[in-house]
């Protein structure tokens, strides 16, 4: 099955998204590389602060490590073919992202249901599979061939790091 990940934008929060561009960034990095969390901002343009608040919540979960210092910064701990996007999206978005209404009633379950909840809920078990199977590596690769491009950030670019 082949993945159209521009179409999975509209799934994603921004907070997933910027998420998901650093890293890449810190996938395509060699092994022992670190990046400061200002440089993968000004690589991708995105607020230093909300990235930083992310990066720290990645930290926290053993995803990516940190060190301080003069040749401190980021670093990947897991590997990019071990962490799937629905995992990256349940960082960010807590486990309420897999739980949250279609429409966005406040209580929305199969006692509760919404109007859509009974439609939706097969299509949103089959997004989090597809979720589930697509990994960060697929996105660096996708990245590394063109397919895709990172937003600030070109192929030419990710090459080289």
């Amino acid at each position: 099955m082949t993945t159209n990940y521009s179409d999975l934008q509209m799934i994603f929060s921004r907070s997933s998204q910027y998420a998901i561009q650093a890293l890449v960034v810190l996938a395509s990095e060699p092994a022992g590389s670190h990046v400061l969390c200002r440089s993968l901002a000004d690589q991708l343009d995105l607020p230093l602060p909300y990235l930083s608040k992310l990066m720290q919540e990645f930290s926290r979960r053993g995803i990516v490590g940190s060190t301080r210092g003069r040749q401190g910064g980021y670093y990947m701990m897991r590997d990019a073919r071990d962490l799937n996007l629905m995992e990256i999206m349940t960082v960010v978005g807590g486990e309420k992202a897999t739980k949250e209404c279609f429409l966005g009633f406040k209580e929305c379950s199969d006692e509760t249901a919404c109007a859509m909840h009974c439609n939706w809920r097969p299509v949103k078990e089959k997004l989090f599979e597809l979720l589930k199977e697509q990994n960060l590596s697929n996105l660096v690769d996708a990245v590394r061939k063109g397919r895709c491009e990172l937003k600030g950030l070109n192929v030419g670019m990710l090459e080289t790091l």
